[in-house]
């Protein structure tokens, strides 16, 4: 039988360091206070500027007038 555990994605602060807004954890690890990224609680709690870094990290362009509902849109699309 094997220790293994299975890795799941939880959000974190968008950093330099953290550009996307999560880090990789073993599932058995996880607690009540942590949100799996890609669930749209993950979205919820980035503030608009941690939406923007995250959608330019990955390449996305952002449309000029672009709301806080519209980049998470846009981020759940490209996740």
């Amino acid at each position: 039988m094997s220790d293994a555990c299975e890795t799941v994605k939880i959000v974190s602060p968008i950093t330099d360091e953290n550009p996307l807004g999560f880090i990789v954890i073993n599932k058995c690890d996880l607690t009540d206070a942590d949100n799996l990224f890609g669930e749209s609680v993950a979205t919820a709690v980035l503030t608009f500027p941690q939406l923007k870094d995250a959608l330019t990290a990955k390449g996305v362009t952002i449309p000029n007038g672009a709301k806080k509902a519209d980049l998470q849109a846009l981020l759940d699309a490209n996740s």
